[in-house]
């Protein structure tokens, strides 16, 4: 699965440069064709991102959120969270490589995180890791990450993708 990946840490397959992560896209996202009946799959399509619910304790989002019906997509993501929360893993990873996202998805999935880390923190004392993913010279996706930290009060590790 992944490395923890943590701000005083280094991880065993990328480098930091400026308290940030460089790792290969391939490193992180490539295909899994081994899946498990732990996971559950969304699809990719051109409007919305492939997402990876494992409850080995992955939640990964990797692709594009600019659909303007979001709720179709996201209820099955927040019933499947529902779920996961009364048992999960002893850590939770979320993943998100996002390439663009409009406004209406930002509201949902701002919304979504901010589900998961209230159940997470109310109800279990296990870790919870964020990671933020980018391309170098993609400085809006940086920005939009830390803005959800800043709003949802919680800390996110910054990776760039290289």
């Amino acid at each position: 699965m992944f490395s923890e990946c943590q701000t005083e840490q280094i991880c065993q397959s990328g480098n930091r440069l400026n308290n940030k992560l460089i790792m290969s896209y391939n490193t992180i996202f490539k295909k899994n064709n081994n899946l498990t009946t732990n996971q559950k799959i969304l699809s990719r399509t051109k409007n919305t991102p492939e997402v990876i619910l494992d409850t080995d304790g992955i939640i990964k989002l990797t692709g594009r959120l600019i659909t303007e019906n979001p709720v179709d997509f996201f209820i099955v993501f927040e019933e499947w969270i529902e779920e996961y929360f009364k048992k999960p893993a002893e850590i939770t990873y979320v993943e998100i490589y996002l390439e663009f996202i409009n406004s209406v998805g930002t509201k949902f999935l701002l919304d979504t995180i901010h589900k998961i880390t209230h159940i997470h923190l109310r109800k279990n004392v296990k870790r919870f890791i964020i990671n933020w993913y980018y391309k170098d010279e993609d400085e809006d996706m940086l920005e939009k990450g830390t803005f959800f930290a800043s709003l949802l009060g919680i800390p996110f590790n910054y990776i760039i993708i290289s």
